[in-house]
């Protein structure tokens, strides 16, 4: 193999890994720390889902997790009330809340970002 064909290979895997490397770095990966900050309160938990708007009681926003249970966030930031958006998730689960949404078990956001 002559050493031009080396490098050409060389210079091909290195733009490989360097793709790669800057897929992972997608925008929306990002985490955002809602305010009010959650309380150490509660099991974690990781969820996954889609940030669905509830035409009930004036209208609220939801997480329909990829486990089929709906979560009723106390602080949602704004910038991810949106229909629809793919969302990423730690929270604690607050069994001890009750709300008038009546929609799934009430979670305090801990950090979150789109997916």
């Amino acid at each position: 193999m002559n050493p031009r064909s080396r490098y050409h290979r060389r210079a091909f895997a290195l733009s490989v890994v360097l793709f790669a490397l800057v897929g992972c770095g997608e925008s929306g990966a990002d985490w955002v720390v809602p305010s009010p900050a959650a309380e150490e309160v509660g099991q974690q938990i990781h969820l996954t889902g889609q940030v669905r708007y509830y035409d009930l009681e004036g209208g609220f926003y939801a997480i329909r997790g990829d486990d089929e249970v709906t979560y009723d966030p106390t602080n949602l930031p704004e910038e991810f009330q949106r229909d629809g958006l793919r969302v990423e998730a730690q929270a604690r689960r607050r069994d001890d809340l009750s709300g008038i949404h009546q929609v799934g078990p009430i979670v305090q956001l801990e950090r979150m970002r789109t997916r």
